[in-house]
């Protein structure tokens, strides 16, 4: 079947399944919507082929239930909101994911199809995004549907995003009979993940179900495609400018305990590969200190206003809205057993954020929301429109090691993108917060007698969960004692303890802890812990 005319793309399965043997009456297309320009089907092509092709393209499933074959569309409301007092225990762990590395999805997709205007000839879209800088392979895709440019770039860009998020994994469950309404193609909110059942096991008594993430906004995109024919201009080469984002942040890996900074890059054209980067001490006038990198990061800026926060538990109320450098970058969803292990840390400002939930709401326009605050003893403050946000991986980001002297001094970066001869400049004061302490937890004075019995609890900048450790540099605290008549009268003590006695002055009396640090001294070691007695 071939025609230059549309046609209703529910008119064309029933045809087809007609012709495979199925009487009208057992085929389902009410839920399907678009029309098809043209098909290419013929008696050497399976009729479960022409399927899978159609539903490349048009995006549903097909599953046979109540006697018939039913076509359900994908990125449908979920059906159903699944707790887990609804579940049965079947042995198996519910919150275990069969998760595949992200290196196992392609960098890019190639889409063949047979393109309407440009004489029915084999065109090809293509799309570039991964999870993985580690991913360098390609992957072949072709359908017999006839479609123009934009239709099929938005069909490559879908089926990326698609397998991206199925990369996520796949979700096991079981359900009693009560739920045995559910079918394949359904999506249901599974304690709060968006599942969509790929298969469904019958057993006495209950259903066990597979399932995999889905992300409705997945199956959307306005981007446009390359148009067929001879270009009336050579195809883009310029590789534009490079963006550096210069990171004076708390260490990312313990291995990065010392003295220095990190640094991310990317650019926004496909043809960015990479750049120079150089380091000026005296403003500009010379720059002795280099670096090449050609790993990009995901960049971007904040477009809506982010309120502050508490940093004791997750931001549930408020949503960070970034657009990306790159409309092809991609951000995906974790949980909080991940963020607690340093998934999906970002830097926003200067504040470090773990987020949940990311979703596309347009091309390169990212909302992420169930948010924890300032990270690695970061300051959780309000975030304004352009505010920088940097995907913190720390195989994308370069780490520089500074001198002693470089503390507080002003620090010129220049960019030359790789194969350009323009290039950026940014000057920034480097503060040192590779060293910078945490603030002591659990600050308690007590007056007894004459004396006053101080205690703490140290918080280290290495390890993670129980397992903390001060850094290489760290020296010790210092407990400074203020009373009365403040700011003229006042004495520090320095120890390695975490507790100790001092006379008490009389009167009100302010204490406070910091931690010192051997590079930043004890002024520039970070927050203090204070209280008054």
């Amino acid at each position: 079947m071939a025609t230059l005319s549309a046609w209703a793309l529910s008119s064309v399965i029933t045809d087809l399944c007609f012709r495979a043997g199925l009487d009208y009456d057992k085929v389902n297309v009410n839920g399907l919507d678009g029309t098809v320009e043209g098909f290419y089907a013929s008696s050497a092509h399976p009729v479960t082929e022409s399927l899978e092709s159609l539903a490349r393209v048009f995006f549903f499933d097909t599953c046979s239930f109540d006697g018939v074959v039913n076509f359900v569309k994908r990125g449908l409301p979920t059906v159903a909101d699944i707790e887990l007092n609804d579940l049965v225990d079947d042995g198996k762990d519910v919150s275990k994911i069969k998760r595949k590395d992200n290196i196992t999805i392609p960098r890019i997709y190639n889409f063949e199809y047979y393109d309407i205007n440009g004489g029915l000839s084999v065109d090809k879209q293509t799309s570039d995004r991964s999870l993985d800088s580690r991913s360098k392979s390609e992957i072949r895709l072709e359908s017999t549907v006839l479609m123009d440019a934009d239709q099929a770039a938005r069909t490559v860009v879908i089926n990326h995003k698609i397998a991206i998020e199925e990369q996520r994994g796949e979700k096991e469950f079981a359900l009693p009979d009560n739920w045995i309404w559910l079918t394949v193609g359904d999506v249901v909110n599974l304690m709060g993940a968006r599942i969509r059942i790929t298969e469904i096991e019958i057993s006495d008594g209950f259903q066990t179900y597979k399932g995999v993430f889905d992300r409705r906004t997945a199956y959307e995109s306005t981007i446009t495609g390359v148009q067929p024919g001879v270009p009336t201009e050579a195809p883009t080469l310029i590789v534009g400018n490079t963006t550096l984002e210069f990171i004076d942040t708390h260490i990312l890996r313990d291995t990065d305990d010392r003295l220095g900074y990190y640094v991310g890059m990317s650019g926004v054209s496909v043809a960015w590969r990479g750049a120079l980067i150089e380091l000026s001490l005296d403003g500009g006038a010379t720059y002795p200190y280099s670096l090449n990198s050609s790993i990009g990061c995901v960049i971007g800026t904040v477009t809506e206003v982010l309120p502050t926060h508490r940093v004791e538990y997750p931001d549930e109320r408020n949503t960070l809205t970034v657009q990306l450098l790159r409309s092809t970058s991609v951000l995906s969803n974790s949980n909080l057993q991940e963020m607690m292990n340093r998934v999906n840390l970002a830097i926003v400002g200067d504040e470090l954020i773990n987020f949940a939930d990311a979703t596309e709401v347009e091309d390169g326009i990212w909302e992420l929301s169930y948010l924890l605050r300032g990270r690695k003893g970061s300051t959780a403050v309000q975030h304004e429109i352009g505010e920088r946000f940097v995907l913190l991986e720390r195989s994308k980001l370069g780490f520089i090691d500074a001198e002693l002297y470089e503390l507080n001094r002003d620090l010129t970066f220049r960019a030359t993108t790789y194969g350009a001869t323009n290039s950026t400049t940014k000057t920034v004061t480097f503060l040192g917060r590779s060293q910078t302490e945490r603030t002591a937890a659990y600050l308690k004075a007590v007056r007894d007698g004459g004396d006053i019995d101080i205690s703490w609890q140290g918080v280290g900048r290495l390890g993670g969960g129980v397992t903390v450790g001060m850094g290489a540099y760290f020296t010790g605290y210092r407990v400074t004692i203020r009373w009365s008549t403040w700011p003229y009268n006042f004495a520090f003590y320095d120890t390695m303890d975490s507790t100790i006695t001092v006379t008490d002055p009389g009167g009100d009396v302010q204490v406070s802890v910091l931690q010192k640090n051997s590079l930043t001294g004890a002024d520039g070691s970070g927050q203090a812990a204070w209280m008054d007695i």
